[in-house]
Formats: C-alpha cells, sequence, structure tokens
C-alpha cells in the first residue's frame, strides 16, 4: 500500500497542526508559524488555518503530497539539529559511548526519514 492510498483529510491535517504548533515560537506567533508553514507546503497561511481546523473536507491528493513532504523536510532538519547536538556533546565530553551510541541511533532515524521522502518523490 502506497502512502497516497492511506491518505486521509485528518492525516494532512494532523501533519499541518504538529509543524505548527512545534514551530510556533511562543505566545503570540501562530500566525507568524503558519505563514512559515504554509510557505513550505505552497499554501496560504488563511488555506493552512482552514485544513487544520477542519474546514477544508476534501484537500486532495496534491495538499497532502506537498504537506506530507514539507513534514517529512520539517523531521530531517529536527534531526540535523539533533546530530549537531550530539556532536557538540561528544566533543565536549570526549569518549562517552552514550553519545556514540545517540549518533547511531539519530543517524538511523535520519535515514528511515530519507528513505520516506525518497517514496514521497517516487
Amino acid at each position: 500500500m502506497s502512502t497516497v492510498d492511506a491518505f486521509t483529510p485528518e492525516m494532512t491535517a494532523a501533519y499541518a497542526r504538529k509543524m505548527v504548533e512545534r514551530e510556533s515560537r511562543g505566545n503570540g506567533d501562530q500566525l507568524n508559524a503558519l505563514e512559515r508553514v504554509g510557505r513550505r507546503c505552497g499554501m496560504t497561511a488563511r488555506s493552512l488555518r482552514r485544513l487544520i481546523n477542519g474546514e477544508t473536507k476534501d484537500p486532495g491528493v496534491s495538499v497532502f503530497s506537498r504537506v506530507r513532504s514539507a513534514y517529512l523536510d520539517f523531521c530531517a532538519r529536527q534531526i540535523a539539529e539533533l546530530q549537531h547536538e550530539i556532536e557538540v556533546e561528544k566533543a565536549r565530553i570526549g569518549g562517552d559511548d552514550t553519545f556514540a551510541d545517540l549518533a547511531a541511533e539519530a543517524e538511523v532515524l535520519a535515514a528511515k526519514v530519507e528513505r520516506a521522502r525518497k517514496g514521497t518523490q517516487a
């Protein structure tokens, strides 16, 4: 079963909602977060808000694909930030195996997201 076959309007809204929640920098920033996420998804902030609130009943597969692609890109950026933090700590602490294990796990996670991204483009 392909990702597009699993598409639902609720899944599309959930991806968008998660991105806006994580993009928001605190109280009063939700509109700006909607703008930033909307640009990544190729949508206006208003369209994205309507999608999240369930006002868009059938967003269509093309909207789902754009939102999912933006979500996977967002996940990849978060993993890259985590990997950077792990590398900083490894350099600071030295030969602690804990950070080597975390780095390996982050790499596995990055590979999974990359496979999902390639599946989106196929």
